[in-house]
């Protein structure tokens, strides 16, 4: 099935877009006999021309999947006379390692339990629970590479 894309950037500076495809559509013809007809991409993109719209590029997979690990492509379309076309702006990707931080924080948290029992265990003096030598490095690895990822981002967001 023969299928494009034609749109327009707004007022805002988005993309504005519609697939085109060829359908099919009832009529009566002259006998009042229901009968069914192809509208093809071709006689439907007259209309969309006159309504401002252009063909829009399609988008890149492989520029999109080309891209380097602690990076993302944000697709910027511009209208670029006779058609709307992307601009592949590569971005640093914050959220994927906001996303470590916040795992690592939770991590830090599911230990807060243990260092709360072995405090209990040593005010009562009751043999700890946990040993919070263990406890206390695998919570300072786990600081230690939540200030590495802060670090690393900072280097590296505009």
């Amino acid at each position: 099935m023969i299928m494009v894309q034609y749109g327009y950037i707004d007022n805002g500076g988005y993309l504005v877009a519609q697939e085109i495809k060829e359908y099919t559509e009832q009529y009566r013809d002259e006998g009042n006999v229901i009968k069914d007809r192809t509208v093809t991409v071709e006689e439907q993109i007259d209309s969309y021309v006159q309504n401002g719209y252009k063909p829009v590029d399609p988008i890149d997979e492989d520029k999109l999947e080309n891209c380097d690990e602690n990076y993302v492509f944000h697709l910027k379309p511009y209208d670029a006379g006779d058609h709307i076309a992307y601009e592949y702006v590569k971005l640093f990707d914050v959220q994927k390692f906001k996303g470590e931080i916040n795992n690592l924080k939770k991590a830090l948290s599911g230990n807060d339990y243990k260092i709360t029992k072995c405090m209990e265990a040593k005010l009562l003096d009751l043999p700890l629970p946990y040993d919070i030598q263990a406890v206390h490095a695998e919570n300072q690895i786990m600081r230690d590479r939540i200030n590495e990822i802060e670090d690393f981002i900072s280097l590296n967001v505009e």
